[in-house]
């Protein structure tokens, strides 16, 4: 069974609204940020922040991660109304995925520094990955089930699975799929202390990668059930989603990617589609030396020929829990445009036998299947296809 992509909304460092981000994506735009600008940092690297958010309209606590999950919820507004008109605003449920919530503000009031003033009043409850759900729910008007997940890098693509489960168990006949991540100290101070990130932007798939530039961002969807209504609707569809652990480390992938080998065959069973038949890899390609590896090997041994990959993170950096459905609605994009976008400063590693995509470049494309692969072995997979 295929579910119609009716919405797509997304912001990123790249730009507050979709058709900045997509511009600037497919255009092999990246805009990074030294860290030193923002914290005060004992290292070098950079990252992808967001520009200044507006967040008047939201009945929430204005916390960033807030701002940053209505700079798409805002754009996202028509088609979520859209389905409300069609199945009810009862039937509508809304999945919320975030690795790191409202910690940021979390930390403000915790753990002030210096050069960081001290929040006046503070509540858990207002910085909990759900703590921007009821305000979302009535912005869109919508009264169906509601739920958070957050299982780290995995966190997007999860919750896409979690969406079509409450559609297939009759629990909603549309679902208001989100993620959004803010940066905060923990995160980049806990990513460099794993010695993941790189001194300069992120090179993914290349010979000379250091690791991996942290950002921020939010990614949106709508899916509904399969109709005649939904179909006229339906900028893309999407086919199967597998979500996977093979718990091999807390935070290292198994040398041979077998959750993510496992992932992207579900997928593809899901969507009644062969390996041969998809036209790329959206990866998860993070840029460090063993993550890249371990996803080359899984993708090789799924795919057994040479296909077209390419590492969305080079463009928007790695924004965490909202990465797999960044992803997503690139491979939305790239659907309508015909083309994949490029993975930026690759040197070819042969050692990973991979095809990455090094320019924007113009294919057929029919189906795409995009990974999102996180800490403890959480993998997810997803196989977005071409409007019927």
């Amino acid at each position: 069974m295929s579910y119609a992509i009716t919405g797509a909304a997304i912001a990123n460092c790249l730009g507050t609204d979709g058709r900045t981000v997509f511009d600037r994506a497919f255009a092999g735009t990246a805009a990074f940020s030294p860290a030193s600008a923002y914290y005060d940092v004992p290292f070098t690297t950079v990252l992808g922040v967001m520009p200044v958010l507006a967040t008047e309209g939201l009945a929430c606590p204005m916390t960033r991660v807030a701002g940053i999950a209505f700079a798409s919820v805002k754009q996202l507004q028509p088609a979520a109304h859209a389905a409300v008109e069609r199945w009810g605003a009862r039937r509508v449920a809304h999945v919320f995925a975030s690795s790191t919530g409202g910690l940021e503000e979390t930390e403000r009031a915790l753990a002030p520094h210096p050069s960081v003033p001290m929040t006046a009043a503070y509540s858990y409850a207002n910085h909990a990955v759900d703590a921007t759900t009821p305000a979302i729910m009535q912005y869109l008007g919508l009264e169906g089930v509601h739920l958070a997940i957050s299982t780290a890098c995995s966190s997007g693509l999860k919750a896409l699975a979690s969406a079509i489960r409450l559609i297939d168990h009759g629990l909603a006949d549309a679902v208001v799929v989100g993620s959004a991540d803010s940066l905060c100290r923990t995160t980049v101070f806990g990513f460099h202390s794993l010695g993941l990130t790189a001194p300069t932007a992120t090179r993914p798939f290349s010979r000379d990668r250091a690791g991996l530039t942290l950002g921020e961002g939010s990614a949106y969807v709508v899916i509904e059930r399969d109709g005649e209504a939904s179909r006229r609707a339906a900028l893309a569809s999407l086919g199967g989603t597998c979500a996977a652990s093979d718990a091999f480390h807390h935070t290292t992938p198994h040398p041979e990617g077998l959750g993510g080998q496992m992932c992207m065959r579900e997928a593809l069973g899901r969507a009644k589609l062969s390996p041969n038949e998809i036209s790329y890899v959206s990866a998860h390609g993070t840029g460090t030396p063993q993550n890249d590896a371990t996803e080359a090997f899984a993708v090789n041994r799924v795919f057994e020929r040479p296909i077209p990959l390419t590492a969305t993170k080079s463009l928007t950096g790695h924004t965490l829990g909202t990465a797999g459905l960044t992803s997503v609605v690139l491979a939305i994009e790239s659907l309508r445009r015909q083309e994949i976008p490029p993975t930026l400063r690759v040197t070819p590693d042969e050692a990973l036998h991979v095809r990455v995509v090094e320019t924007p470049t113009p294919a057929h494309v029919e189906h795409v299947i995009v990974n999102a692969f996180g800490f403890g072995g959480s993998n997810a997979s997803a196989v977005i296809s071409r409007r019927a």
